[in-house]
């Protein structure tokens, strides 16, 4: 599924690693203070574990581990996204605002590998973002499982 960029106006930004990344807020369902998953046995390094949210068990993906930075203990939030098959938590080092974005400057970043979820960046008041597109590396994660 490719993002509709045009019709994403609202954005959720946060950090990983000191830089600012943003994914669209109609897929968000909501954030969560970070909490210790519980470990999948044979899961795939990105997976950190399940957590169980209000009765649902949502499988946390570890960003880091995703865009290839060094895992740290900085993760303090935990960003529910809502994704063709159910609900999977990103954990991110702080979510930081919800802006809106103009999107005529935005740069496409030439996709490498099929599972990392940046799309594109874009300058918004003398700050470079990272667009970021979870859902969609999400349902690659599947394919290849």
């Amino acid at each position: 599924m490719t993002l509709q960029l045009h019709d994403n106006k609202q954005w959720l930004c946060f950090l990983i690693e000191d830089e600012t990344y943003a994914h669209p807020v109609n897929k968000i369902r909501e954030v969560h203070d970070y909490m210790a998953a519980v470990p999948v046995p044979g899961a795939p390094s990105y997976i950190e574990g399940v957590l169980n949210i209000r009765g649902e068990i949502v499988t946390i993906v570890s960003s880091r581990k995703l865009l290839g930075i060094d895992e740290t203990d900085q993760h303090r939030h935990i960003v529910i996204i809502e994704s063709k098959n159910g609900l999977v938590g990103i954990s991110v080092d702080e979510v930081v605002k919800i802006t809106l974005l103009d999107l005529q400057n935005l740069v496409p970043v030439e996709q490498k590998n099929t599972l990392s979820p940046i799309y594109a960046t874009l300058k918004h008041k003398q700050q470079l973002i990272i667009l970021a597109d979870f859902e969609r590396c999400f349902n690659q994660m599947e394919n290849y499982e």
